[in-house]
């Protein structure tokens, strides 16, 4: 079924599955859809995908870095702090951050997910600056706990925004180098720990300015964000009319009424959503396989610093020695998300699908 459209043709074209189920997905049939298409991805890459990319290696960094700390004996003196402190306040910064989710997640909708994105990590950049000040158990916990809390809806507010500007079968490649950038984050922030442990300075511990430097790095990229994200795709500063136009239309040709920020009229989650999310059981499985694929990643992201230590490296060579295995991960995370859209295929069910 093919439809005509300004600033381009579009198709909506019926992929069949294994199983017999249809699914209506976004199609280029001209050589001149195929043409914008390539634009309107690559401006979309470098001014929305980048970005939120950047932003997510801070988010990263400001939650691990205390791991790279912890492999200093600085802080524990200086903090008036012990190593246990700092591991109860790794673990309890999970109970702010799981349960806020969906909370967070509902009020991005509403208000605008790069509005939200932007106010989140003013918020969680300035908690991270904080932690320089911590002279005791009790305030590593408390802005641990903040930090959770304003770096909880982050990932899927990135997520919904991005999937109303991508069509399927060319999200599942940008969704993957997003959050790819959760391991290059680790690499990065081993890589800032080694470059600042080295500085000398009388009147701020190394420590005090791992924090102070990366949190103020994502407070300034908040501001980069408000600036370059669009609001909508109709009015993308850097997409022409007919770009913009092709890049609407393809959206609301994938899935209705995705091309708008906001799902429901208000951008309200409704009883509908909820239940949905609830009871349909591939969504629970995707959830649970979620958790059991963040569980590792997690863990290697707070304490590869202290593991690596305690193969015999030094602290900061620690620090160093824990960059090679993020970037194996997000290399290995790349090819999978790359197959995944290239065959049209989100799981290894189905085998019937073949590129075009």
């Amino acid at each position: 079924m093919a439809e005509s459209e300004k600033g381009g043709t579009l198709a909506i074209e019926r992929l069949p599955s294994s199983n017999e189920h249809l699914v209506d997905a976004y199609e280029p049939r001209t050589e001149e859809a195929r043409t914008l298409d390539k634009r309107i991805n690559l401006k979309l890459d470098f001014c929305v995908v980048l970005v939120l990319a950047i932003d997510f290696i801070l988010c990263g960094i400001d939650k691990t870095n205390i791991g790279y700390v912890a492999t200093t004996k600085d802080m524990v003196k200086d903090a008036h702090i012990s190593q246990d402190d700092i591991a109860d306040s790794v673990s309890i910064l999970s109970v702010t951050f799981i349960t806020l989710q969906p909370f967070s997640t509902a009020i991005g909708r509403r208000v605008g997910p790069k509005y939200w994105i932007a106010c989140m990590m003013v918020a969680w950049g300035a908690v991270c600056m904080a932690h320089a000040a911590v002279k005791n158990r009790g305030t590593l916990i408390a802005l641990r706990l903040l930090l959770g809390a304003f770096e909880a809806g982050f990932v899927p507010t990135s997520f919904y925004y991005m999937s109303t500007i991508y069509p399927k079968y060319s999200l599942g490649l940008r969704l993957g180098l997003f959050a790819g950038m959760y391991s290059i984050a680790g690499a990065f922030a081993g890589l800032i720990a080694y470059g600042i442990f080295q500085v000398q300075h009388s009147g701020v511990h190394n420590w005090q300015l791992l924090f102070l430097i990366e949190g103020a790095l994502s407070v300034f990229m908040a501001v980069v964000t408000v600036l370059i994200l669009p609001a909508r795709l109709d009015s993308a500063w850097f997409l022409k009319p007919e770009e913009a136009a092709h890049a609407v239309a393809r959206m609301e040709a994938d899935v209705s009424g995705a091309s708008h920020e906001h799902a429901s009229p208000n951008g309200e989650i409704t009883r509908r959503d909820v239940l949905d999310a609830v009871t349909d059981w591939k969504k629970l499985i995707t959830v649970m396989f979620n958790v059991l694929a963040t569980l590792p990643v997690s863990a290697f992201g707070y304490f590869m610093p202290l593991i690596v230590k305690g193969m015999g490296y030094s602290g900061v060579n620690a620090s160093l020695m824990s960059v090679s295995p993020f970037v194996v991960g997000a290399c290995g995370l790349f090819v999978f998300v790359y197959l995944s859209d290239r065959f049209k295929e989100r799981s290894i069910v189905d085998q019937h699908h073949r590129p075009d």
